[in-house]
C-alpha cells in the first residue's frame, strides 16, 4: 500500500456532493488525477494551463453554486492558481485546490518542482491543511476526514477557497482497485444540514447531550427543557455553564465514572449532540470515539468542525437557540426513560463519592475548588487555567443553583495569557476570581503590571506543586528523566510579587485562612493572591482516591 488511501478521499467528496474536478497535467499529481479518473462518477476536465483551469473550475462552481475540485502538480503549478483564488475569496466561490507536494524527505535538498507549499495561498483560503500519509489504524478512515473539513471549508463565511496540500510518495501510479473507494465509509454519511432538514426522528432513540464550553452561551435553560423532553443526559463541560443549574438531568461527575469500561459500553447512545467546543474530558472523548456506529451531530452556525474523536456524522448550520426552537418533540416518540436512569444512577452514586472530599484534611485541589464554589458570590465570574486546574473544577464543581459565570482560554488550551484575560475580565466591574497553578501563573507575571496601572480588583487563587503537576497524571510518568523534562520544579517564591507589583499576598495555611483571606480580597480592592502550596505526589494519590469509579 503507497498512494490507496487516497481512494477514500476521492470516494468522501463525492459522496459529499462533489461532482466536477479540474486536473493539470504533471507527475507528482499522477496518484490524484488516476483515482478521480477511475472513480468514473465525476464530470472531469483537463486543463493544460494551471491559470486558467483554476479559473475554469470558478467559473464551473459559479455556474453549479457547489464546490469544485482542483488538481495540480508540485512546484510552482499551484502558484498560478493564485489569481483565481483571490477572486474566489472576494466573489464567495467554494474551490477545492489539490496541490500535490513532494513527501517531507524531499524538502529542503533542492529536490526539481519543490518549493514550500505550506499555506501557499495564505489567509485568502478559508481552511488550509495537509492531507498526510496515514497511519496504518486510520488508513482508510482520516483522508475522509480531511475530506470532510475540505468540503465544510468551501462553504464557510459564504464560500470560498480551501487548500489542501498532498505529499506523495514513489511509486506514483496507485492500485487502482474498485473496492479501495468504499473502504473506510462510515455506518451513517457524513452531512450537512440546516434546521429545517434536521432528521428529527433521529431524537427518538437514546440520546446524549454533550454541552461544551460557550461563553456566550444564552441557551442553558431551553437545553434542560430539550432534555426533559427527550429524556436525555446533558454532560455539561464546567465551562457549558450549565452547572449553575441543579437539575436531575445534568451531569458532572462523567469523567470519573467513565473511568469504568463497563460503564461505558453501557451508557452507549444511538444521537449524540454537540453544543458548544468538545468538554475538557478526555474520558468523554474516549467514550463517545468508541462508538462507530452512534449518529454524532454538531449544532454550529460557524461550520467549525469541533469532535476531536472525529466520529461527527452530521453538522447543523445554526445557533443553538434556533436550532432547538425547531424540534417539534410531539413528532418524537421517546417515553423511554430508562437510558436517562443508567446515567442518573452513575451520576448519584460517583458524586456522592466526589462529595466526600469535603472532609479532605490534607492540601488538596479537588477540596479547595469545593471550597471556591461555596465561597463566590452572586453574579461573579471565575476564570479557570488550562492544565490540572480545569481539570479539578471539572470533577469537583457541582451543578447546583448558583450564578457564577465560568471562562476559561480553551481555544488552544494553552497556559499563556491568564493573569492578563483575567483582568481583562475584571473590567466589566464584576467580581472576578483567577483559579490558576503555578506554571500558569509564571507564564504571565508581567500581565499582572496592568492591574497595578490600571487599578484592577482581581483574586488570584494559586495552586503551587512546585512545577508541571499534570504530567504525574499522564503517560510521562515515571518515564527516564521525569523530573527534569516534565516535573521542572522551580522553588521560586510567589511572595516577592507583593513587592513587585504591589498586590496583596497570603500564604494559605488551612481552611479557616482560606475563606478568611477569600472574603477579605472579594471584598476589598486591588489585585490579591492566595496562594495554596500542595504537593504532586500526594495529589495525585488523592485524585486516585475520590474520583476513580467502584461499582
Amino acid at each position: 500500500m503507497n498512494n490507496e488511501y487516497l481512494a477514500t478521499f476521492v470516494d468522501e467528496l463525492y459522496q459529499l456532493g462533489v461532482r466536477e474536478a479540474v486536473f493539470s497535467p504533471g507527475s507528482r499529481s499522477t496518484a490524484l488525477a488516476l483515482l478521480f479518473e477511475h472513480y468514473g462518477k465525476f464530470t472531469t476536465f483537463v486543463n493544460i494551463d494551471e491559470r486558467s483551469a483554476a479559473f475554469f473550475a470558478l467559473g464551473i462552481a459559479k455556474g453549479n453554486e457547489r464546490p469544485v475540485v482542483v488538481v495540480c502538480t508540485s512546484g510552482s503549478a499551484g502558484a498560478h492558481h493564485f489569481p483565481a483564488v483571490v477572486e474566489a475569496k472576494f466573489s464567495h466561490v467554494p474551490l477545492i485546490i489539490l496541490t500535490a507536494d513532494r513527501p517531507s524527505e524531499l524538502q529542503f535538498v533542492g529536490a526539481p518542482q519543490t518549493i514550500d507549499q505550506t499555506r501557499l495561498f495564505g489567509d485568502f483560503v478559508t481552511h488550509f491543511e495537509t492531507l498526510q500519509p496515514p497511519a496504518p489504524k486510520d488508513f482508510w478512515t482520516y483522508p475522509r476526514k480531511v475530506a470532510q473539513r475540505a468540503y465544510l471549508g468551501s462553504l464557510k463565511n459564504a464560500c470560498g477557497p480551501v487548500q489542501i496540500n498532498v505529499p506523495l510518495r514513489d511509486p506514483l501510479i496507485p492500485d487502482l482497485n474498485a473496492e479501495n473507494y468504499e473502504k473506510g465509509r462510515p455506518t451513517h454519511p457524513f452531512r450537512l444540514l440546516s434546521t429545517k432538514d434536521f432528521p428529527q426522528p433521529l431524537l427518538s432513540g437514546k440520546t446524549l447531550i454533550l454541552a461544551g464550553p460557550d461563553a456566550s452561551s444564552t441557551y442553558q435553560e431551553a437545553l434542560i427543557a430539550l432534555s426533559e423532553e427527550l429524556h436525555a443526559p446533558i454532560v455539561a463541560d464546567p465551562l457549558s455553564n450549565l452547572r449553575n443549574f441543579a437539575h436531575k438531568n445534568i451531569m458532572d461527575s462523567y469523567d470519573a465514572f467513565l473511568t469504568s469500561k463497563e460503564v461505558q459500553n453501557t451508557l452507549q447512545a444511538d444521537t449524540i449532540l454537540l453544543f458548544g467546543q468538545m468538554p475538557v474530558s478526555k474520558r468523554l472523548q474516549q467514550f463517545v470515539g468508541a462508538f462507530q456506529k452512534s449518529e454524532f451531530i454538531q449544532i454550529d452556525p460557524l461550520l467549525d468542525y469541533r469532535n476531536s474523536s472525529q466520529t461527527t456524522t452530521a453538522l447543523v448550520k445554526s445557533d443553538v437557540l434556533s436550532f432547538l426552537s425547531t424540534i417539534d418533540t410531539t413528532n418524537i416518540q421517546n417515553k423511554d426513560t430508562s437510558y436517562l436512569r443508567l446515567w442518573q444512577n452513575f451520576q448519584s452514586k460517583m458524586r456522592a463519592k466526589l462529595d466526600t472530599v469535603s472532609a479532605e484534611t490534607q492540601p488538596f485541589e479537588g477540596h479547595l475548588v469545593q471550597l471556591l464554589q461555596k465561597m463566590m458570590p452572586e453574579n461573579s465570574q471565575l476564570l479557570i487555567s488550562n492544565s490540572m486546574e480545569i481539570r479539578d473544577v471539572d470533577y469537583f464543581w457541582k451543578a447546583k443553583h448558583q450564578s457564577v459565570k465560568l471562562f476559561g482560554n480553551r481555544g488552544v488550551n494553552g497556559i499563556d495569557g491568564t493573569e492578563s484575560t483575567a483582568l481583562g475580565l475584571s473590567t466589566t466591574g464584576k467580581a472576578t476570581v483567577l483559579l490558576t497553578g503555578d506554571l500558569s501563573m509564571l507564564h504571565d507575571m508581567n500581565g499582572l503590571i496592568v492591574g497595578k496601572t490600571e487599578q484592577l480588583n482581581l483574586t488570584i487563587i494559586l495552586f503551587n506543586n512546585d512545577g508541571g503537576g499534570i504530567f504525574h497524571h499522564l503517560a510521562q510518568n515515571g518515564v527516564p528523566h521525569f523530573d527534569y523534562l516534565f516535573s521542572t520544579p522551580h522553588s521560586l517564591d510567589f511572595s516577592g510579587l507583593e513587592r513587585l507589583v504591589n498586590l496583596d499576598y497570603h500564604l494559605i495555611e488551612n481552611d479557616a485562612d482560606f475563606e478568611s483571606f477569600f472574603r477579605h480580597s472579594i471584598q476589598n480592592n486591588g489585585v490579591h493572591l492566595l496562594e495554596i502550596k500542595t504537593d504532586k505526589t500526594k495529589s495525585l494519590a488523592l485524585h486516585q482516591k475520590y474520583t476513580n469509579y467502584e461499582d
